[in-house]
């Protein structure tokens, strides 16, 4: 499960950077709107995570498992975005800060420390939704034959 989570995790990072920069490239980087699509960059990371893990594992993965798989996953994904991410504000540039901090979705205490807040909130926002879509996932990957049981 550990390597599993590892690998994918470190495959979601990049894509996360990749998009990021790609993002920024065409000059779209400020508009926060699109930092939606990071949940689906981590949506997918993650259901390539477990449908790796339930390959590895015969079709036998334990529920909590394939939990800890995706969490795992989410958790290298979004330690490592969130640490290029304050690399790339600190030192490459710092004009994503004043977008950030201008809107109110950081919080108006950023001035002190503001790359510490800007990590916080970017772990906190991944690490929370990995774990809900590792959750809503395992719906699907906890059953062997992936279906719904017949109704009585």
């Amino acid at each position: 499960m550990e390597k599993i989570g590892l690998k994918y995790g470190l495959l979601t990072a990049a894509g996360l950077i990749g998009y990021f920069l790609i993002m920024r490239l065409i000059g779209l980087a400020h508009i926060l709107e699109f930092r939606f699509l990071n949940a689906v960059i981590l949506t997918i990371g993650i259901v390539l995570a477990l449908r790796a893990y339930k390959k590895h594992s015969q079709g036998k993965m334990g529920y909590l498992s394939g939990l800890g798989a995706a969490f795992l996953t989410s958790l290298v994904a979004t330690l490592l975005f969130s640490a290029f991410m304050l690399l790339f504000i600190k030192g490459i540039d710092d004009s994503l800060m004043e977008v950030l901090t201008a809107n109110r979705m950081v919080g108006e205490r950023v001035a002190s420390t503001p790359g510490l807040v800007i990590f916080m909130v970017l772990m906190l926002e991944g690490v929370i939704s990995g774990a809900m879509i590792g959750f809503i996932a395992m719906q699907y990957f906890k059953r062997p034959d992936h279906t719904v049981p017949n109704s009585p």
